[in-house]
């Protein structure tokens, strides 16, 4: 049986069956959750909660005793006041922290206690106030390197809990309340961007915590095969954002295959779900999470339909891989945009239940609300194929280069594989390849995404995913 074969009889290949924070014996604790949620780079909110967000509460708590707090930037005075003056968002925000904190409390007394505050509360988060100062702590500091799945992404570890609850799933998918909170993620950005933010980049003290230039950064290969200059300050980098969207060495990653009849990776990502048959349309959010063609290209239905029946390839990125994009093949780009959506909505039916946190389901559905970059390309064997480029949590910038966005109706541009074609800023995230229906056969480590979830190299850049099937 060829590959293609195993395709056409595995029409549908479910992502693996999610865990569930519920009662009982299977609950997720800090015993036996670890810092993956349910084998999806977000932090399950045990381990946030524990691990991240004690933490920085009392760090908040020791400034505010020594008179040293971080003064409140000025976005987030303006989004506390918008949220105040607004009774429906000031609402969701008390409702998300008051359920938070309602979740937190039926943990097992273990966690309760690592959890606890210095007046004994176990507690998310104290209150209203609170929410606005841990906010503004984290957008004032750069992400630090850690170990974990949660690398790079605090915010993300502090919302953990809260973008779970009822509350918070309502709060994050609503446009007007995006709008505000991208101001906030702006500033952050706006931040990430200068150079008071290659803290933890320091050449005189790269051990200090969270270097991201320390021994174990290197060995856990945030360097490799990447550029770069030990001998100058912020290894030569002007930002830590200019670190993050680092280059490879060149040649480090050659586009391999055959340009006339094969179609390459264009992000460096770990295999995360493969689907065959895809629907143009679909309730992508009830129960089973379903690939929507119209919701993956945002009601574009002239290019949503061209892949009806076809095929799709998911992969993610940590905030330690490559986060720049490469055309994926020779031929034409023939359509390409930039789709405003979501940063920190999850899955709807998380909010089902006590307790209910489907991580593994929310990837595939980030797909269809996140921000997000939509590429459509022409190869002359392959046909028309798609790279979507997905902003996760707080990655909320999406970048095409200038030369490389074709609006509807404009002439395709001619691209060349390897061609870099835009980038993220700053953050885990995660990529779709989507192709037509019998035009392409996938490779067994695409087909068999699910599992290649764990592999703990991503799959380099320039690989071989898919190859032109014979003409009839």
């Amino acid at each position: 049986m060829t590959q293609y074969d195993k395709q056409l009889n595995n029409p549908k290949q479910p992502s693996r069956q999610a865990r569930l924070e519920s009662t009982g014996a299977e609950r997720l604790t800090l015993a036996n959750a670890g810092p993956i949620q349910m084998g999806f780079w977000v932090p399950n909110r045990v381990w946030a909660t524990a691990k991240f967000l004690v933490p920085l509460r009392d760090l908040i708590a020791e400034k505010k005793k020594a008179g040293t707090l971080t003064p409140m930037r000025k976005e987030i005075i303006e989004f506390k006041t918008w949220v105040t003056h607004n009774s429906v968002y000031r609402m969701w925000i008390n409702s998300m922290i008051e359920q938070s904190n309602a979740y937190v409390a039926t943990l097992d007394e273990a966690t309760q206690e690592q959890i606890k505050d210095s007046d004994g509360d176990v507690l998310w988060i104290a209150g209203y106030d609170s929410f606005f100062e841990i906010l503004n702590e984290i957008i004032s500091t750069s992400p630090s390197f850690n170990a974990t799945a949660q690398v790079g992404t605090p915010m993300n570890a502090f919302l953990a809990v809260s973008m779970g609850t009822e509350a918070g799933v309502a709060v994050f998918h609503d446009t007007t309340f995006n709008q505000q909170f991208k101001k906030v993620l702006n500033a952050w950005n706006t931040f990430l961007k200068s150079s008071a933010s290659l803290d933890k980049l320091d050449i005189n003290d790269p051990e200090k915590e969270g270097s991201w230039i320390s021994a174990a950064a290197h060995e856990a290969g945030v360097w490799t095969q990447m550029e770069y200059d030990p001998n100058l300050p912020g290894y030569g980098f002007d930002s830590w954002n200019a670190f993050f969207i680092r280059q490879f060495v060149p040649g480090a990653r050659p586009f391999k295959g055959l340009p006339a009849t094969q179609v390459d990776i264009g992000c460096e990502t770990t295999p995360w779900q493969y689907e065959n048959d895809l629907a143009f349309e679909t309730e992508f959010w009830i129960k089973d999470v379903n690939y929507s063609l119209l919701d993956l290209f945002a009601g574009q239905d002239k290019w949503a339909s061209l892949f009806q029946g076809g095929q799709a390839y998911q992969g993610f990125l940590s905030a330690t891989h490559y986060h720049r994009w490469n055309a994926p093949l020779d031929g034409k780009l023939v359509r390409s945009w930039v789709q405003p959506g979501t940063y920190f909505a999850q899955r709807p039916a998380q909010g089902e239940g006590e307790g209910t946190w489907e991580g593994t389901e929310s990837q595939p559905y980030l797909g269809h609300v996140a921000a997000r970059a939509i590429f459509v390309f022409e190869h002359p064997a392959c046909g028309y194929v798609a790279l979507i480029c997905i902003g996760m949590v707080e990655v909320s910038t999406c970048v095409i280069e200038p030369q490389f966005i074709v609006d509807e109706g404009a002439a395709p541009v001619n691209i060349t594989r390897g061609t870099e074609i835009g980038h993220f800023e700053f953050g885990g995230s995660t990529h779709m390849m989507i192709f037509q229906k019998d035009r392409v056969q996938l490779e067994d480590w695409a087909v068999n995404a699910v599992a290649h979830q764990n592999d703990p190299i991503p799959t380099p850049l320039g690989s071989i995913i898919a190859t032109a099937l014979p003409k009839e």
